[in-house]
């Protein structure tokens, strides 16, 4: 599978060809559409799951050392060279305990989340892989491993890197039609690129990105594969939210101390944005989940009372994102809309 470009496009080299796409600074300029979802709810509210355990950094999976990111001690310990047990565990303690109390409250709401899946967490987590399906959770793709893609020598070690991720997503779930999306949030320049090429290689529709922070609404963006001469069929953003995120937990100078904290920023987002959409610019809003931070026990406490609060909500759509893609396609084709930003008509 080639991943340099054509001579005859590439004038700039892949990696400056692919760096140099224009930016969207400009978006639906403050007026995003009117009638998104079904039914005319005003908010589409999105549960994601990153579900990383068992595929972080760590001697187990073949690194150097144990992660030092996104977990209870990770403000003060010192990364040594070599297995760190109270790292791993905390880990552990994400799959053990915190996986299955989240479970347990989305199916008292009977209510699906998305799963931005590492491939080897779920390879090395059965039978969660399979469960997730049965309950009706969306498998996306977050990556082959936890962790970023500098380390990789390059397009064709990243490709060979996603290829992986999607076949062991597919063994873990017994499911051909996953990942549906990705969200990476440390891919390459190149790796919107790289990874449409093996989704379209491999007969899996990517129905979304969101490897991007840019909206409160999708948006399209050019294909990736019109860089090869493909047709342009564009490529639906789907942002993603570190705002009404758990990591909050764990961060020092812009975090949440406790449940309470973290359930009325909830609130002040959704209300903002709730207001926005009965005002008619119908908008949705992303809470980000990670099984060994927010299945603590005294955090879920947070998400359980939000999820009530919205319960009882008119006009709320608690959905995933694989849903969010197949409305916004419906109702506003590419084809039609093309790509948002009028910069990208101008090229």
């Amino acid at each position: 599978m080639p991943w340099t470009l054509t001579p005859e496009t590439n004038k700039l080299g892949y990696q400056d060809q692919v760096a140099a796409l224009p930016r969207d600074l400009e978006g639906y300029g403050g007026q995003s559409p009117s009638n998104c979802w079904p039914d005319g709810k005003v908010i589409a509210v999105s549960f994601v799951l990153n579900y990383e355990e068992g595929a972080e950094h760590t001697p187990w999976n073949g690194d150097q050392r144990s992660t030092e990111f996104l977990h209870e001690d990770h403000y003060h310990r010192n990364p040594i060279n070599g297995r760190d047990p109270v790292v791993e565990s905390g880990f552990e303690y994400g799959i053990r305990c915190g996986l299955p109390r989240l479970l347990k409250l989305f199916r008292t709401f009977n209510w699906q989340f998305t799963t931005w899946a590492c491939a080897r967490a779920l390879e090395v987590t059965a039978p969660y892989g399979k469960i997730l399906v049965e309950d009706g959770h969306e498998i996306a793709c977050h990556g082959n491993r936890w962790r970023g893609t500098a380390d990789l020598a390059g397009p064709d070690e990243e490709a060979e890197d996603c290829t992986k991720s999607v076949q062991r997503l597919q063994a873990a779930t017994g499911r051909k039609d996953v990942p549906t999306g990705y969200f990476t949030g440390n891919g390459s320049t190149y790796h919107r690129h790289i990874r449409s090429k093996v989704h379209n290689a491999m007969n899996v529709p990517l129905l979304y990105s969101s490897d991007t922070y840019a909206g409160d609404v999708p948006y399209y963006v050019p294909s990736p594969l019109a860089l090869d001469g493909e047709p342009d069929e564009g490529l639906l953003m789907i942002p993603y939210s570190l705002v009404n995120n758990d990591w909050r937990f764990l961060a020092k100078g812009n975090g949440t101390g406790c449940a309470r904290d973290w359930f009325e920023l909830l609130v002040a987002d959704f209300e903002t944005l709730y207001a926005e959409g009965v005002a008619g610019q119908p908008k949705m809003m992303t809470i980000a989940m990670h099984s060994r931070v927010l299945g603590k026990p005294g955090r879920i406490v947070a998400l359980k009372r939000f999820m009530e609060y919205i319960k009882e909500r008119e006009g709320v759509w608690v959905c995933t994102r694989s849903e969010i893609a197949e409305v916004w396609r419906e109702k506003y084709p590419y084809e039609v809309v093309g790509p948002t930003a009028r910069v990208h008509q101008k090229l």
